[in-house]
């Protein structure tokens, strides 16, 4: 029966096509991994719901209509690095021309992040975690092994809900009302990444499984031709006063040096335009005003690349 269900095409599909965005993200993602045709035209946008909320993937396929370029979302809301280092052989497998992941200092955080890391490899497991991380968390990667070998173990509950909504006892509508009202709820409560974050006393450590992650994904698209750009994120000017600036400064730094040592080429945030309180949602996400103007400049970042590969 797993089996059945991991190779019935059309049910992913129908996955791929129908659940929204933010709204069953694992179970979604995997859908689109599975739907995606593999072609070197794709150049997959990678992270979190930043990723999912910043960029606008019909404008990006709009102004490189002359290469044929697509530019699926492959997204997971509150996911950090780590989540795409296990996914890093599932995005080579769409023979990507190149991909973008969507960088923030939570994304890249040492601690408190394995609840919301959504996918798994057990033959990435080795580059991503030292000896001793392993040992640390076994509970995570004895669970993240069960939902690598069965289907059903890792989407039982997106599974039931699908059904709902194609039996028309459920509709994909409430299920997203569902799901921003548990973000709300967690933000409202100090529960969100970036408040999380915030609150830690001790600072982060580089490397660990997370930046260890994009040097994975950097290598696996390098052994297959292919491109990581990884882009830093605009901060609401309020993040930057209520500590986030201090906090940032070793979070740069540490993304810099990554990007040296593992060959990816970053969009550091001293290069993106000038972000304001008019183009956020919220103190995280873009709204549609900042959602235009970093689609755009990503568009500018990208063209030379896409010269390049003429």
């Amino acid at each position: 029966m797993d089996r059945a269900v991991v190779l019935w095409h059309a049910h992913w599909a129908w996955v791929a096509r129908e659940v929204p965005p933010l709204t069953l993200d694992p179970y979604r993602v995997e859908g689109l991994l599975r739907a995606t045709a593999p072609d070197r035209h794709n150049v997959p946008i990678l992270g979190n719901s930043i990723a999912e909320m910043g960029f606008d993937s019909a404008e990006l396929e709009r102004r490189f209509s002359a290469d044929g370029l697509r530019f699926p979302k492959i997204t997971l809301g509150g996911s950090p690095a780590l989540t795409f280092g296990m996914l890093a052989d599932a995005v080579v497998a769409l023979e990507p021309r190149a991909a973008v992941f969507v960088a923030s200092a939570p994304a890249l955080r040492s601690r408190d992040y394995l609840d919301h890391v959504y996918a798994y490899d057990v033959f990435a497991v080795p580059h991503l975690f030292t000896f001793d991380e392993l040992l640390a968390e076994p509970r995570f990667q004895l669970d993240g092994l069960v939902g690598q070998l069965h289907v059903f173990a890792r989407h039982r509950s997106a599974l039931r809900q699908a059904l709902l909504v194609s039996l028309g006892r459920d509709t994909w509508e409430r299920r997203t009302r569902a799901a921003e009202h548990m973000r709300l709820r967690h933000m409202l409560e100090g529960k969100d990444a970036l408040q999380s974050w915030l609150r830690q006393r001790s600072p982060d450590v580089y490397p660990n499984p997370n930046t260890r992650s994009l040097t994975w994904l950097a290598q696996r698209l390098r052994e297959h031709d292919a491109r990581l750009y990884v882009i830093d994120t605009p901060v609401h000017p309020m993040v930057l006063q209520l500590g986030g600036r201090r906090r940032l400064g070793p979070y740069r730094q540490a993304l810099a040096e990554l990007a040296a040592q593992a060959g990816f080429e970053l969009i550091a945030a001293a290069a993106l335009p000038e972000f304001d309180e008019r183009d956020f949602a919220d103190w995280v996400h873009l709204n549609a005003r900042g959602r235009e103007r970093l689609t755009a400049f990503l568009a500018e970042k990208l063209a030379q690349h896409v010269a390049d590969r003429r």
